[in-house]
């Protein structure tokens, strides 16, 4: 598994770097001109767009390295490494199945399009490891009140990197209420010291924002990411360049960031009540599981044949071979990790493993938050060890039904659900 990794990883290295390096695109030259500015100013300088400690992450290692990436790299290539470790005992215990485990570990190390994430500069992998790293502590530890704590620590910097994750700690918290065996007040103790500590460690935060840009928040991107849901027109991402024309429109309109976001507000209803609720909404479910699924990703849009790629972007080893393995074979293990995550959903034994509900729960939670957000690949990356969680089971149990194992009893019915399932996902993924 560690070695197949490894190897990856030599792969996509050699892809980004030969013949010349690949150039940062988009946030990824924002967030390397923060990092230099907190090593000169002391400040990022960044929006309340963007949430503030991946720039601060970034700083020491971009100094130490000379204004290079390399050294980002390596340590984000360990975040990799470290979230597929944290997969693998997380599913472990859950499932009581080393075979099961490792294969969703592999899953994360080797899936071309998560692992070349390690190579570039977003947050992805850093809040990936640190997520999956507070939650093996709180399953590991139990209600213990300093292990509880250091989780919400992990999770208070979680959220300056991603505030994605916010509106998911209330299924956090109810998971871990029913999760902990113990009696009720060691509990509640151990969750209200998870709360305290997230607060105390975002806190610092929120009042230099309140201080600066006038908003006691993390981050302030949920009303312009609304905003470009609304009108993102394609199945599939890198095809308009409306983020870079509406976030100048966005910084034109006022001063302040409370009067940007209150005319902001105000299209939105106008747009809403233009068009009609269902016809919105109607739009948003027909467009934005295409984007989610896309077989297309970040990587494979800066190789050859992708969009990046196609405006001069991109990967710089044009028609190789390696270039096009690599692309073929991330639409061919996306659509398998589709087709075995489908019948999963469907087959897996929630009765006897209610840890199944809280996984499926938190996939629902997140695709209900993107109905109606501006839609990323990447915005899929927190959803993949949940995905490959139910891809790995599935593949394991019929391997081993295939062979003359335990069909659970399950009937016809059960198993052409699945494949509905499955053929409901390759078709978001393959059809857009």
């Amino acid at each position: 598994m560690w070695i197949l990794g490894g190897l990856v990883q030599v792969v996509l290295l050699g892809l980004f770097y030969l013949p010349q390096a690949k150039v940062p695109l988009g946030d990824e030259r924002m967030y390397l001109r923060a990092a230099l500015a907190v090593g000169e100013t002391g400040s990022s300088g960044l929006d309340l767009l963007w949430p503030p400690a991946y720039a601060w992450f970034l700083a020491p290692l971009v100094a130490v390295s000379g204004g290079s990436i390399w050294l980002s790299q390596a340590v984000q290539v360990g975040c990799l490494f470290l979230a597929a470790w944290f997969v693998r005992e997380l599913v472990r215990r859950a499932l009581d199945d080393e075979t099961m485990a490792n294969l969703c570990a592999l899953l994360v190390v080797s899936y071309p399009p998560m692992a070349a994430y390690a190579h570039y500069l977003w947050p992805e992998m850093v809040h990936l490891a640190l997520a999956l790293s507070a939650l093996w502590i709180l399953v590991s530890f139990g209600p213990r009140t300093l292990p509880t704590v250091g989780a919400g620590v992990i999770l208070g910097i979680c959220l300056q990197l991603k505030v994605l994750l916010l509106p998911l700690l209330p299924i956090l918290l109810v998971a871990l209420w029913r999760l902990w065996r113990s009696r009720p007040r060691p509990r509640l103790v151990a969750l209200a010291s998870l709360v305290a500590a997230i607060v105390l460690t975002v806190l610092p935060t929120t009042r230099a924002h309140q201080r600066d840009f006038g908003r006691s928040v993390l981050a302030n991107s949920g009303t312009f990411n609304v905003w470009l849901g609304l009108n993102g027109a394609l199945r599939s991402e890198f095809g308009t360049a409306i983020v870079a024309d509406e976030y100048r429109r966005y910084a034109r309109s006022a001063r302040s960031v409370e009067r940007r976001d209150a005319m902001l507000e105000s299209r939105i209803l106008e747009f809403i009540d233009e068009r009609g609720v269902w016809t919105v909404l109607v739009d948003q479910v027909s467009r934005q599981y295409f984007r989610l699924f896309d077989k297309d990703s970040f990587l494979t849009h800066q190789l050859e044949g992708g969009r990046i790629f196609e405006r001069g972007d991109g990967y710089r080893s044009g028609k190789s071979v390696v270039a096009h393995l690599v692309r073929w074979s991330s639409h061919a293990l996306w659509a398998l990790v589709l087709t075995a995550a489908g019948l999963g959903f469907v087959l897996f034994p929630y009765r006897r493993q209610p840890v199944g509900w809280w996984i499926l729960g938190l996939l629902a939670a997140q695709a209900a938050l993107l109905l109606v957000l501006h839609v990323k690949t990447r915005y899929r990356i927190p959803m993949l060890p949940e995905l490959f969680f139910f891809a790995s089971w599935a593949t394991v149990f019929v391997w081993r039904a295939a062979r003359g194992g335990d069909r659970a009893g399950l009937g016809p019915y059960r198993w052409a659900g699945g494949a509905l399932a499955a053929a409901t996902l390759l078709f978001l993924a393959f059809g857009g």
